[in-house]
């Protein structure tokens, strides 16, 4: 599934946008809060709470009782990379 969940945000998700960070930093390091993902992204807290009710509404991530956001599935780095990279080679 790790390869479907990528393949869908590289397709939907420009890769520049905050909404693709956003989605992979919660991919690979887990659940957190809005504060917490935009003090380690540099992200300001303005875009980080709408692009997450946007990766929330397009089942990127789901939100939790505490309030914190998770991804819909955990990755790993080496996976992400790998997944990136493949597909650069078949261009």
């Amino acid at each position: 599934m790790a390869a479907s969940i990528l393949d869908r945000a590289l397709e939907e998700l420009s890769s520049t946008t905050s909404l693709f960070k956003i989605f992979l930093h919660l991919s690979i390091r887990g659940a957190m809060s809005p504060s917490q993902i935009a003090e380690e992204t540099g992200i300001p807290p303005r875009t980080v709470r709408p692009a997450l009710r946007t990766l929330l509404r397009r089942g990127y991530v789901k939100k939790r009782e505490d309030g914190s956001y998770e991804a819909v599935e955990r990755l790993t780095l080496v996976e992400v990379l790998s997944h990136i990279y493949t597909k650069l080679l078949k261009g």
